[in-house]
């Protein structure tokens, strides 16, 4: 299930991020602000052996709730 991440990100949370056509998984990293103002994610890329680290505005999340 997913839903939009408004108040609700903390580190360690699942979330999908727009990347091109598709959504990719990422993990929140950091969290700034209450409500969130800025997120850090790790963002997982296919055939890449480390994660892409990128700032974003909380907006343009996606929750995964497992």
């Amino acid at each position: 299930m997913v839903t939009k991440a408004h108040n609700t990100l903390k580190v360690g949370d699942r979330v999908l991020v727009p990347w091109g056509q598709e959504d990719l998984e990422a993990d929140v990293i950091e969290v700034w602000g209450d409500p969130p103002a800025h997120v850090r994610v790790a963002l997982h890329i296919e055939d890449c052996d480390e994660p892409e680290y990128l700032l974003l505005n909380p907006s343009v999340i996606t929750s995964v709730i497992s």
